[in-house]
């Protein structure tokens, strides 16, 4: 199996966002955000050790490419947020904004003791 550390290495460098997830969370849409742990740049994860070590050996049950697609205004116009407003998203084409994550489903109750519920 393959372990988060080793799938993180092969994920070096770019804009795209990982999301670590429990696997044994049910999920009712791709929007639904139950069970997700720890979110964060994948560039910046280098920086941020400490942030992803409880989870570094868990091993990894899943893994899925998600594009979420939001409005720019989705405040004003009552639409649903994105996952995280505050990053940045990767391309903007008109009023859209366009965000990659990269899903990393894990069995949760791996993660290491330190990881901040």
């Amino acid at each position: 199996m393959v372990k988060v550390k080793d799938l993180l290495e092969i994920l070096q460098g770019g804009i795209p966002t990982v999301r670590i997830i429990d696997a044994n969370v049910p999920q009712e849409n791709n929007r639904d955000n139950a069970g997700v742990m720890a979110c964060e740049y994948l560039d910046r994860i280098a920086l941020n050790k400490n942030y992803w070590r409880p989870f570094e050996d868990c091993e990894v049950v899943r893994f899925k490419v998600t594009h979420e697609v939001s409005h720019k205004q989705y405040k004003e116009k009552g639409l649903i947020p994105p996952f995280r407003p505050d990053l940045t998203a990767e391309y903007e084409l008109g009023d859209l904004k366009q965000k990659t994550y990269y899903d990393i489903y894990i069995d949760g109750s791996t993660a290491g003791d330190d990881w901040k519920k």
